[in-house]
């Protein structure tokens, strides 16, 4: 697969695109001997996913939704109204993963690099992540290295505990493939796992379906209006991102509001979440370290006394 492909499927029809994503259902099925689940988050992309699966493909196939206790209550009311749905849990909660590894903060693949130089005992990969490989690649950015000597920790980890770990567990019990609502436009990793497997993957670490990676977040709410789709009321509040609620990846974007957006409409969750320690720092006092704005930022990088 190439970038210039997936410009060129981007730019298909809806109808193309509906029928594609059936397509890459119906031949996963066939490879898999039907044994398939639709991994299910209650939001736009997953909602559209499964109507696709159920509405073009088969009505039976069952979702799977993971309530990791970090959902937006919308999210949870929405789902439990979805027909066919097995809920999951994680085994460890995100304020236990926070205090043991830190907090998710600026993208998942920085906090793996951060996480690493910090913590590693090889002098090589520290060296890759301060400096890049051979290519360049693979290394902390310029303006995230003084998260190395912060004095709490930064960590992608939460991803694996709160949602990969337990979708494996349901895997391994049920035999049961996923099915997964991701788009290859959301981001550099998701779009080079696209590169190297195109909508179906059947390597053996990760037997999956991905019939939405071509599509944009236009096509979704496209597809939602030509059906009269139900969907989580969240969305209509302003929210564009429905995955854990105090996720910190992203939030230093400019113009990021998600926080504020909490504060506002749902202050004891944000306190709550606020109050959360690593190395007896809060998540507070880590995002106002950060120099990211926050409704209770004070100033750029904060020097923490401890």
């Amino acid at each position: 697969m190439t970038y210039d492909e997936l410009k060129y499927r981007q730019s298909w029809t809806l109808e193309q695109k509906i029928d594609h994503a059936a397509g890459v259902v119906s031949f996963f099925m066939g490879k898999v001997n039907g044994k398939v689940a639709a991994s299910y988050s209650g939001g736009k992309d997953s909602t559209v996913m499964l109507d696709i699966i159920r509405r073009f493909v088969d009505k039976n196939v069952p979702a799977v939704f993971c309530n990791t206790g970090n959902e937006f209550p919308e999210i949870l009311q929405f789902v439990r109204r979805t027909d066919n749905v097995t809920v999951i849990r994680p085994e460890m909660n995100i304020q236990q993963i926070i205090e043991k590894y830190g907090f998710p903060l600026i993208s998942k693949e920085q906090s793996q690099y951060i996480r690493q130089a910090k913590h590693t005992n090889s002098g090589k990969l520290r060296n890759i992540r301060l400096n890049g490989s051979i290519n360049g690649i693979g290394k902390i950015a310029e303006r995230w290295k003084f998260l190395i000597q912060a004095p709490f920790d930064v960590s992608e980890k939460c991803c694996s505990f709160l949602k990969k770990k337990p979708f494996e567990k349901f895997q391994k019990k049920t035999g049961l493939y996923p099915v997964i609502g991701t788009m290859a436009s959301e981001s550099r990793l998701r779009f080079q796992k696209w590169l190297k497997h195109g909508c179906n993957s059947f390597e053996t670490n990760m037997v999956a379906s991905y019939p939405l990676s071509i599509w944009t977040e236009d096509d979704i709410w496209t597809y939602i209006r030509k059906f009269n789709l139900p969907y989580t009321p969240i969305y209509d509040t302003g929210i564009k991102r429905t995955g854990c609620m105090m996720c910190g990846f992203g939030c230093h974007i400019k113009g990021d509001r998600r926080f504020y957006f909490l504060k506002e409409n749902k202050p004891k969750i944000y306190n709550h979440f606020m109050q959360m320690q690593n190395s007896g720092i809060s998540y507070k006092e880590a995002l106002q370290y950060c120099g990211i704005d926050f409704p209770d930022s004070i100033n750029r990088q904060l020097q923490i006394k401890f």
